[in-house]
């Protein structure tokens, strides 16, 4: 089945930054400067920041983003997880149809806060630094999981496969570059928006994470830098090139 991925279908675009940050942050030792980062962040950078939502286990700031059709989505942007701080920007989302967010200068919002994360935590290290692109490839009424399942070589294992997650590692010499492609599908509520006759509409996960390969004492802006240039330039083209073997 030769689906070809394209940038026009890409119908939801999130991207994360990871950081590792070493002692790691808790949410019960480290109140006082977490409250005090997250304020900074809201107060800074009001176009990706906006509300703290803390309690005795977790903490996060949330931004309420407006939609078209007069909708509203509310979405964690800062959240300090189990592996550590992360912090995520919408670009487009599928909501009865396709949603454009605008934050702009992502890359730079993210430099700027990790600068206020480490003048609050002047004591820890940043050993290593991850982008994430999730992003999920529109394939209308094709079913997703026989897309994964026609690289199959096998014909009883392509028409016995319900649901299939492929995992790729393509590491350069420099940067862990791992990839996740699974199927996804949602049932059409209404038709609105919708150009799909059918009861369902499929698509295509595909995750990106790129990190340094190697984890420093300490990563310098020069080294952080160079991790978001190499993600901005993977993804999309580079990504859609590699999906579409045209390498």
């Amino acid at each position: 089945m030769n689906y070809q991925f394209d940038k026009d279908k890409i119908s939801q675009h999130v991207v994360k930054y990871g950081v590792d940050i070493r002692p790691a942050i808790s949410v019960k030792g480290d109140k006082t400067e977490l409250q005090d980062f997250c304020n900074r962040l809201i107060e800074q950078f009001p176009q990706a920041f906006e509300t703290i939502v803390s309690g005795p286990s977790q903490l996060r700031v949330q931004k309420t983003f407006v939609l078209s059709g007069d909708k509203q989505i509310e979405l964690p942007t800062f959240l300090l997880t189990a592996r550590g701080p992360f912090f995520t920007f919408p670009q487009r989302l599928f909501i009865n149809e396709v949603q454009n967010i605008d934050i702009p200068e992502k890359d730079k919002i993210f430099r700027k806060a990790l600068d206020e994360l480490r003048n609050a935590f002047a004591n820890k290290k940043v050993p290593r630094v991850g982008v994430i692109n999730e992003l999920v490839f529109d394939t209308g009424e094709v079913n997703s999981a026989q897309i994964l399942a026609s690289n199959l070589k096998n014909d009883v294992w392509r028409e016995k496969i319900q649901n299939l997650t492929i995992r790729l590692q393509t590491p350069t010499q420099d940067k862990n570059v791992n990839l996740e492609i699974r199927p996804t599908h949602a049932e059409q509520k209404g038709k609105k928006a919708i150009e799909y006759d059918g009861d369902m509409r499929f698509g295509l996960i595909v995750n990106v994470d790129i990190n340094n390969r190697q984890t420093k004492d300490n990563l310098t802006k020069a080294d952080i830098n160079d991790i978001l240039v190499f993600a901005n330039d993977y993804v999309p083209d580079e990504l859609i090139k590699f999906l579409n073997n045209e390498y």
